[in-house]
């Protein structure tokens, strides 16, 4: 398990002075790339066996987003590897302990010179990250509620309203152009920012209580992508497609 502590920053707040969603997943990321550092396993060791670790779903639930100037705790650990597929759990909380958010998530190990996922894991990182219970076994440990395992949802994100030409209530905002500062360390967009377009088409002041993501596709420096939104009973799902209609992000908000 890995952590560390930080203050939420004025910069890193939605516009009701609370943690936003993007500053979220970035301390998410923040955390898990600080482990790799950390234990050897960072960048260099990656660019040294051109491969890398690439998100492909998040499910992160809300249970009170931190507020301005609130001192956190973030938190992860590795929860689970098959095949190329590794599973990390996430938590941010309250110094004292309190549970704020809590995060599910799967990663690829993947060759980046074939753009191919690549099972050969070195037994040195699979070491450094070691392997510990996923978070929805530890709720009592961390003092989540028990009810909350039943708000864990499975199965991937229903986009068959994509191919219904008669459904009225969905709309398609104005395209988006991935230009230099969306881009990470393997020059694609990064998942925050992939996220950031998806959420920047939904209502100004909607606020998610759990979220989920499905990376399809990378985007690249000037991509244009088109954002898909369907309103459901309990929030949005949003779509982001390239100009022949393939899927690369799905992400589902509920409320």
């Amino acid at each position: 398990m890995y952590k560390f502590t930080s203050r939420v920053r004025y910069s890193e707040l939605a516009p009701d002075k609370k943690l936003s969603l993007i500053s979220i997943i970035n301390y998410f990321q923040d955390c898990c790339t600080f482990e790799a550092e950390d234990t050897g396993v960072g960048l260099k060791w990656l660019n040294q066996h051109r491969t890398s670790w690439m998100l492909t779903n998040w499910q992160i639930h809300i249970l009170r987003r931190p507020e301005y100037c609130e001192d956190i705790e973030i938190i992860t650990w590795a929860s689970g590897f098959k095949f190329f597929v590794g599973r990390r759990s996430f938590l941010i909380r309250t110094l004292s302990g309190g549970p704020l958010v809590y995060a599910l998530s799967d990663w690829a190990y993947v060759n980046i010179d074939k753009g191919l996922p690549d099972k050969n894991v070195p037994g040195e990182e699979l070491e450094a990250y070691g392997l510990a219970d996923p978070i929805e076994k530890r709720f009592s440990e961390f003092g989540i509620p028990e009810d909350e395992k039943a708000k864990i949802l499975r199965g991937k994100i229903d986009i068959s309203f994509l191919h219904d030409n008669s459904d009225d209530s969905i709309s398609r905002p104005r395209s988006i152009i991935v230009s230099g500062e969306h881009l990470d360390t393997n020059n694609h967009v990064n998942n925050a920012q992939y996220v950031n377009f998806a959420a920047s088409v939904l209502p100004a002041d909607y606020r998610t209580g759990i979220f989920r993501a499905e990376y399809k596709m990378q985007s690249k420096l000037g991509d244009k992508l088109y954002p898909i939104v369907k309103p459901t009973d309990n929030g949005y799902i949003t779509v982001l497609t390239d100009e022949n209609e393939n899927v690369k992000l799905v992400c589902e908000f509920i409320s």
